[in-house]
């Protein structure tokens, strides 16, 4: 089945005709910073000779930042991406393409990719996990995308893990992502060190044996630990894959992230954990995928 992924990013659209999982042909734009129809204009304009070579596209698939309406088919926000407020993506592409749409949260889309066609592709079950500025997830069961009743479901990032901690930016204290992502991580080793600090120049610190760098990655792994033991409680799944910037730092930081998970799973069984496979490319092919999948 040859479906068409659109993943839209706050710097970069991707565009990939793509059959069970591989990509065909593939076209990349910059995202436009002047609003919503020109966003529209740039996922049409690169879309439409990628069609015109492909006639037997039957679908697209649009993996985007959010929060979404998946049933109104709208973006609600994209903070990274101006213009985009309470707009109506589906409606407007198919309007322009004449094809359906289905549209799917971006996290979502890339971790359906590595469960279907990645690293997770030879299990029933598995959890997506993108450790990065933010922290983001996806939960798969089969061939299905589990979203809950209202499309939220899988946001490890936003679950409490310190009562009274950092706030974060759904504006709730103590949330994973406000303690232990990338930009906290920083945020950290600014105050701590009492300069700007990035999140890589503390992952330097912290790798040449600086103490307090140390302590502040050890943190970040520990509770990040707790976040995905407490997962495999609530969905039990056959692994987890993990993806995004911070995974680049190998060893250094996942093994102390599967430590801190393995203290509190003793007991509990204990799911695989993988790296991401398909890099870049995920997040067109798992919007390639759901469209195939919800227009079968």
């Amino acid at each position: 089945m040859i479906t068409l992924g659109i993943d839209l990013g706050g710097t970069k659209i991707a565009v990939a005709v793509v059959a069970d999982g591989a990509i065909l042909a593939h076209e990349r734009v910059a995202t436009p910073r002047s609003g919503f129809e020109d966003v529209v204009g740039a996922m049409v304009g690169a879309a439409r000779p990628l069609l015109d070579a492909h006639p037997s596209v039957h679908a697209i698939g649009i993996g985007s930042p959010g929060p979404l309406d998946l049933e109104a088919g709208t973006v609600l926000f994209a903070p990274n991406i101006p213009g985009m407020e309470d707009a109506p993506i589906v409606d407007a592409v198919h309007a322009a393409l004449d094809l359906p749409v289905v549209l799917e949260n971006d996290a979502n889309a890339a971790g359906y990719a590595e469960h279907r066609y990645g690293a997770a592709r030879d299990l029933e079950s598995s959890v997506y996990v993108t450790l990065s500025t933010g922290i983001g997830g996806g939960l798969f069961l089969g061939d299905q995308v589990i979203r809950g009743a209202h499309g939220v479901a899988g946001e490890l990032g936003h679950t409490t893990i310190l009562p009274g901690g950092p706030v974060g930016g759904d504006g709730h204290d103590g949330s994973l992502e406000a303690l232990a992502a990338g930009r906290s991580i920083a945020r950290d080793g600014s105050y701590v060190f009492g300069r700007t600090l990035t999140t890589e120049e503390v992952f330097a610190l912290a790798q040449d044996g600086d103490e307090k760098a140390l302590r502040i990655i050890d943190n970040a792994a520990h509770l990040t630990g707790i976040g995905l033991a407490n997962l495999v409680k609530i969905f039990d799944p056959g692994g987890f894959v993990l993806g995004g910037g911070m995974t680049s730092v190998g060893p250094f930081y996942l093994d102390r992230l599967e430590a801190a998970a393995d203290t509190y799973l003793r007991g509990w069984p204990r799911p695989s954990f993988r790296l991401a496979e398909l890099g870049t490319d995920a997040g067109v092919i798992g919007a390639a995928a759901v469209a195939a999948h919800e227009t079968a």
